[in-house]
C-alpha cells in the first residue's frame, strides 16, 4: 500500500484538545477538517488508515442520526479497511448506538477523552 499512513481527524463542534500532534508523533500524515462536506471530499480523494471523528447529534437531522453518516458511508466505499474511532458525549449514547447498527465503528471514546486510550486505539 503506497503511503497509507493517513489519518483523517474530523471535528464538528470542538471544545476539546487538538490531537493532531499526537497523531503525527504516531507516524500519521494528518488531514484535519471541521467541515463535514470538506471531510467527505477528502475521503473521496485519499485512502485513510484511520478516521477519528467527533460525533454530534441534532434532532433537526431528518434522514440521519448524526453529523458523520455521510463521512462513514464515503469511507466504506473509498477506505473500507479504515479504523473508525468516534469521540462522543455520553448524552448521545442512544444515537451513537443507532449509528453503530448502520456503520462500522471500531472504537468509541466518551468525553473527557482519555489520551492514553485514544493513543492505543489509533496505534
Amino acid at each position: 500500500m503506497p503511503n497509507n499512513n493517513k489519518l483523517l481527524f474530523f471535528v464538528d463542534e470542538g471544545g476539546f484538545e487538538d490531537y493532531t500532534p499526537m497523531f503525527i508523533e504516531l507516524g500519521f500524515a494528518v488531514d484535519f477538517e471541521d467541515s463535514q462536506r470538506k471531510a467527505v471530499k477528502l475521503a473521496k480523494k485519499n485512502s485513510y488508515k484511520v478516521l477519528v471523528a467527533e460525533f454530534s447529534y441534532n434532532p433537526e437531522f431528518r434522514d440521519r442520526v448524526s453529523n458523520i453518516e455521510s463521512l462513514l458511508a464515503t469511507l466504506e466505499g473509498y477506505s473500507p479497511e479504515a479504523k473508525i474511532i468516534v469521540i462522543y458525549d455520553d448524552i448521545n449514547q442512544s444515537q451513537l448506538d443507532q449509528l453503530k447498527q448502520r456503520y462500522k465503528v471500531d472504537h468509541t471514546i466518551a468525553f473527557p477523552v482519555d489520551n492514553r486510550l485514544l493513543r492505543s486505539y489509533v496505534s
